[in-house]
């Protein structure tokens, strides 16, 4: 047994083990992530993920780092408060059917907008909930694959692309990160049934949606996504796992799958699953 720890999302633990099965060290295994950010302040602690020198001294909490990004992109015109407010009510009206989602019900786009600023713009429906949980998924190769389940969820491309830490060096209104992992993991957009998107906030979920190019046809965040419960460590890993449950399902054909790291969309990782 080879064991190894991942210091990310469980989604780059399965990355890591996709990668090993590919050059033949394994033909299974066993990928998990979980966290209990409930015990902590979450929004504090995720400045230690910045520049040690010039920005995390400062403290900033990732809830006002995000609602910076979406003053930007607000300002800028690559959304609009509405748009915000759309991908809440989406969210939440398909985690009704999710028995593991932690916020869902049916709202309003005018529900959401009359809800006062937590972290001027963003509202609190635009953040994502503080979650504990744990997910795990297991990885086997061809034959094994076959013998396990009788229609396998196959990881067609993964691809994970970084972006610089320093806010002012990148565009946080476009995510080129995902764009490029996207390409190089083969997304093929008129053919994509469903897509899972683990982004913790409404502005950068808008971001990923536009970057991974999804159409009018494919469902986005069947699940409720990361707005209906983001489990820190598992929620990636939970998005490629429920893009997976479809395809075992015969929900869907064809799916795509993304998780983030770090502040504004500076990590991000693309999955492509097929169910043939």
């Amino acid at each position: 047994v080879c064991e190894s720890h991942v210091e990310m999302d469980g989604a780059w633990a399965l990355y890591e083990a996709w990668v090993k099965i590919q050059m033949g060290y394994a033909d299974t295994a066993l990928v998990y992530g979980f966290g209990k950010p409930s015990m902590g302040d979450p929004p504090l602690t995720m400045a230690l993920q910045l520049d040690p020198y010039t920005l995390m001294p400062l403290w900033p909490d990732a809830i006002s780092i995000a609602g910076l990004q979406a003053r930007h992109c607000l300002e800028s015109g690559v959304l609009t408060a509405q748009d915000m407010a759309a991908a809440v009510v989406r969210d939440r009206r398909h985690a009704k059917s999710n028995p593991n989602a932690q916020v869902k019900g049916d709202f309003t786009v005018e529900q959401i907008l009359a809800e006062p600023y937590l972290v001027n713009p963003l509202r609190k429906s635009d953040c994502a909930p503080i979650s504990d949980g744990a997910s795990a998924i297991v990885l086997a190769a061809g034959d094994r694959a076959k013998k396990l389940r009788d229609r396998p969820a196959w990881i067609r491309g993964l691809e994970h692309i970084c972006e610089p830490m320093d806010f002012g060096v990148r565009d946080l209104g476009r995510s080129r990160s995902t764009e490029i992992a996207a390409r190089k993991a083969g997304v093929a957009n008129d053919k994509l049934d469903v897509a899972e998107l683990s982004a913790p906030f409404t502005h950068q979920e808008i971001l990923i949606e536009r970057a991974l190019g999804l159409s009018a046809k494919t469902k986005v965040n069947p699940s409720g996504g990361a707005l209906a419960g983001n489990p820190l460590m598992a929620v990636g890993l939970s998005r490629i796992g429920e893009c997976a449950a479809r395809i075992w399902s015969g929900e869907a054909d064809r799916g795509v799958a993304h998780a983030t790291s770090g502040p504004c969309l500076q990590q991000n990782l693309v999955c492509v699953l097929e169910g043939n």
